[in-house]
């Protein structure tokens, strides 16, 4: 017969937040009696709570929790220990007393209270609870002294009675809010977020994020009512929201009724006829929606595309658009050619004559055509006509693959926006976009937004290839319109043979015929899903130190996740692993990875000079220290990456690094291997450009593993652009219909 308990506990860990994404969460906590005390210090519990148990609120450390459910003993292996561990299934968990999380960043993270760091903040909490609201509101420092100096306390309490928010962060902590909702909401409202969102709890959407979360706490915890007004502005606001993060800036009504009807759900007595002609009203009527010639919009994204599409018609009408007359532009190149050594096809001179003609223009073509040969030549142009030039890419890995093959510093969009309150754009001055098919339109329209209009714009890049992961469309509408200076390289230069044949034939959507030989250049070894990992791995373990495994998906069979799990067991296991020291368990514990692994980077260090998309192996393993210091965070083990350098892999880079024989797709777009594997099978995700991406990232050697069958109906089909619905198109043209750009010749 299984146990129920009831108990009272404090958090020591969370374990997991959303687990397997369903929500939920599993924790440890140490059993405690009404005044915290904790009667039994070798004591303490596994905590599994759903999603439906746990609504919205955040576990965190420190906090008090009321738990009821029927508890298991288990065994576990840490580490080589063998722990008995008591598991509570929780049917019912209630907050008993906040982690005062709100109140101890509010202090820390804000100058005004100098001094006073996480650590006071928290010893304070811990001393007082929910008195320290009412301490603090009563300016009472003598109090404060029980756990601050004399000075410390009187900071505080001078800072609270100018900066302080008591009502607003018991408020956010009453109501469940975790942490970083809770900051981005008194963030936003200050005094008033209270007032702000009892007013319409659905103004939460924007903090959030979740529909179902938002809606269940405005209903049952403010008395929303089904067919209430503020729930119907809400249900389009949330349409739109779910519109622009598949990709689409534009949509028609019914592709918007779609989607608000299962989101209002169904009610007895109320007419949805009826209720969704009014919720669409709502939504048209206080301008989350607008309607217009191309169909509705969400507000945000036709200002976005009009901002896109103004500035690129103000280079376009710009005067003295042109740098040098063609004569001077041709002895550039015969110089460039002389020189260097190198030949310049008819379509790259023709490329050079157009940006150098235009203050916006378009350069593109698939991998190996050149594109980067004439940036170079273009720029010996700029330079002599007095230009300044920047560039970027939207990957720390695009644009360090873009400095190396310049010459030239480049950076990532983010950082270049970045930095733009300091830069400083007088004179002459052009910006290259590089990889400019990934660009969406929010980056785009930031650009625009900042750059001063004589900034010369010149975007090259490959529309045939992987589309923007965020929403919009840029280089694809612009490539599209005769008025938009554009030129298409097409003479693969870099490499030919086999692999440019298949990847010719993928780009023009032609299922090509190819062998099923894995020793043949490009290959197609058809499996079925069950196999197809393992048989990856085998493929993979033929040439490891050439070869890069290039999945579509992250989850599922061939995805990276289990591909790298595989390569870990196979390649490393028994290795010496890296570990970090536990405090919980008071032993290392293994974080994930081995000596011999190799890393991906998933964020930019710039500090670290790491890139999003930098790989590297573990070469030397360190072990922990008991103690590590917040300044210097401990050195786990060293890491040799795709530069060549050795660096210390440190405790806080762990959220950021994962296994890397496997990436997607998407994280290698624009570099290159000798070999290249690439599983197949039937997603959504699949199209020829995701294909022709991954193929064109081999130099010798292509192999697909897989799903034949859906790849052939991925290649046949259109490209997963094709069904985005934007209308960057129509106001370009809305902007561009009385200019005529002529042809660029050549020949």
């Amino acid at each position: 017969m299984t146990e129920a308990v009831t108990v009272t506990l404090r958090v020591t860990g969370v374990r997991s937040q959303n687990p397997r994404g369903f929500g939920g969460a599993i924790f440890t906590g140490v059993p405690i009696d009404a005044t915290g005390s904790v009667p039994d210090t070798r004591a303490y519990v596994v905590i599994k709570a759903t999603r439906t148990a746990l609504g919205t609120t955040r576990v965190e450390r420190g906090q008090w929790w009321h738990v009821s459910g029927p508890v298991t003993e288990r065994r576990v292996v840490v580490d080589g220990f063998e722990l008995l561990e008591r598991q509570v299934e929780a049917a019912v968990v209630h907050l008993a007393m906040p982690a005062g999380e709100h109140i101890i960043k509010y202090i820390a993270d804000n100058p005004a209270f100098e001094g006073l760091g996480s650590v006071k903040a928290r010893r304070l909490w811990e001393r007082f609870g929910e008195r320290l609201y009412s301490i603090l509101d009563a300016g009472d420092a003598s109090t404060l002294v029980d756990v601050l100096t004399d000075d410390a306390a009187q900071t505080l309490v001078n800072a609270w009675a100018e900066h302080g928010q008591s009502q607003t962060l018991q408020w956010l902590q009453v109501h469940g809010f975790d942490l970083s909702v809770g900051r981005k909401v008194s963030r936003y409202f200050g005094l008033e977020a209270q007032a702000r969102i009892e007013e319409d709890p659905y103004r939460l959407l924007s903090f959030l994020g979740k529909w179902t979360d938002v809606d269940r706490l405005a209903m049952t915890r403010f008395g929303v009512s089904a067919d209430d007004p503020r729930r119907l502005r809400g249900a389009v606001e949330e349409a739109c929201y779910r519109m622009f993060a598949n990709g689409h800036t534009a949509m028609l009504k019914s592709d918007l009724e779609k989607l608000v009807v299962p989101l209002l759900g169904e009610s007895r007595g109320v007419s949805w006829r009826s209720l969704l002609a009014e919720a669409m009203d709502e939504g048209l009527a206080n301008g989350s929606v607008v309607e217009s010639a191309f169909g509705l919009q969400p507000l945000g994204a036709l200002v976005m595309e009009r901002q896109v599409a103004k500035a690129i018609c103000e280079r376009l009408t710009s005067d003295a658009q042109q740098l040098l007359d063609r004569a001077a532009v041709d002895r550039v190149i015969a110089a460039v050619q002389a020189e260097d050594g190198i030949s310049l096809n008819q379509e790259q001179q023709a490329a050079i004559h157009l940006a150098a003609e235009q203050a916006f223009a378009c350069i593109t073509g698939g991998a190996g055509v050149g594109k980067t040969t004439v940036l170079k030549s273009l720029y010996r142009i700029y330079d002599g006509s007095g230009v300044r030039v920047l560039q970027v890419a939207l990957a720390g890995r695009a644009a360090k693959r873009m400095q190396e093959a310049t010459g030239r510093a480049a950076v990532t969009i983010a950082s270049f926006l970045k930095a733009m309150r300091d830069a400083d754009f007088d004179g002459p001055t052009v910006l290259v976009i590089d990889e400019a098919s990934m660009v969406d339109i929010v980056s785009m329209s930031r650009i625009c937004a900042a750059l001063p209009s004589h900034v010369r714009l010149l975007l090259a890049g490959d529309p045939h290839q992987l589309m923007p992961v965020g929403p919009g469309l840029v280089l694809h509408c612009l490539v599209q319109l005769a008025a938009i200076p554009a030129i298409e390289l097409k003479t693969v230069k870099r490499y030919g043979g086999e692999i440019a044949r298949v990847a010719s034939a993928v780009r023009a959507g032609h299922w090509p015929t190819v062998a099923t030989d894995h020793t043949a250049p490009v290959a197609f070894i058809p499996c079925d899903d069950r196999q197809i990992a393992e048989l990856v791995v085998q493929l993979y373990a033929m040439d490891p130190e050439r070869t890069q495994v290039l999945s579509p998906l992250r989850n599922g069979p061939a995805g990276t996740k289990v591909l790298n799990q595989l390569c870990q067991e196979r390649f490393t296991n028994g290795c010496a692993a890296v570990t970090r020291w536990n405090d919980e368990f008071e032993r290392p514990e293994h974080c994930g990875f081995n000596q011999g692994d190799v890393l991906l980077c998933t964020r930019n260090m710039w500090d670290k000079a790491l890139q999003n998309g930098s790989l590297g192996k573990v070469m030397r393993v360190e072990a922990p220290p008991v103690e590590a210091s917040a300044l210097s965070p401990a050195v786990l083990a060293w890491v040799e990456w795709d530069d060549g350098i050795l660096r210390a892999f440190t405790e806080d880079m762990l959220e950021d690094i994962e296994l890397g024989r496997a990436v997607t797709v998407h994280k290698a777009q624009g570099s290159q291997w000798p070999r290249v594997i690439v599983p197949v099978t039937d997603s959504r995700l699949l199209d020829r450009t995701l294909l022709y991406t991954a193929i064109t990232r081999a130099q010798v050697q292509v192999l697909l593993v897989g799903n034949m069958a859906a790849a052939r109906k991925a290649v046949l089909g259109p490209p997963k652009a094709h069904t985005r619905k934007v209308a960057l198109e129509q106001a370009l043209m809305r902007y561009l219909e009385p200019i005529e750009v002529s042809a660029p010749e050549t020949a």
